[in-house]
């Protein structure tokens, strides 16, 4: 099946792709569109929730959530760190420096349990949303 589809792809270079071109901002375009689909805030919450059950610095969880397809922080880190410290002072979070400038975050027992009532279908996500984010 693999080399049908290989050979297939040559055929359609051959012919109806090569007379196609692309310029790179619209390829750019094309690719974020297949590859990163939008994601909600309650989406992006969850995911940081997730990803803080083991301890990591700011600098790790930015990198996963991009490996996730968030790209929501994308040039503003800044974002993300103000949703941590959010986070931390609504007591979701423990933090601890290991080096001077260096911060970890982690979910306490309390940013547990409402990991688990995110990741639970029944529960409605905007009311935690708003619990999480209220200011």
């Amino acid at each position: 099946m693999e080399d049908r589809l290989k050979n297939f792809k040559k055929a359609m270079k051959r012919t109806v792709l090569q007379d196609l071109t692309f310029t790179e901002k619209h390829k750019s375009s094309i690719r974020r569109q297949i590859s990163y689909p939008s994601i909600s805030e309650e989406g992006v919450l969850v995911a940081i929730f997730q990803l803080l059950k083991e301890k990591r610095t700011g600098f790790e969880l930015n990198r996963l959530l991009r490996a996730r397809g968030i790209e929501k922080f994308e040039n503003e880190e800044g974002f993300l760190y103000m949703s941590l410290h959010r986070l931390e002072h609504k007591g979701y979070l423990h933090t601890h420096w290991i080096e001077p400038d260096v911060k970890y975050y982690q979910l306490n027992a309390k940013g547990l349990k409402m990991l688990k009532n995110l990741e639970n279908k029944g529960n409605n996500e905007a009311y935690f949303l708003n619990e999480i984010l209220e200011r």
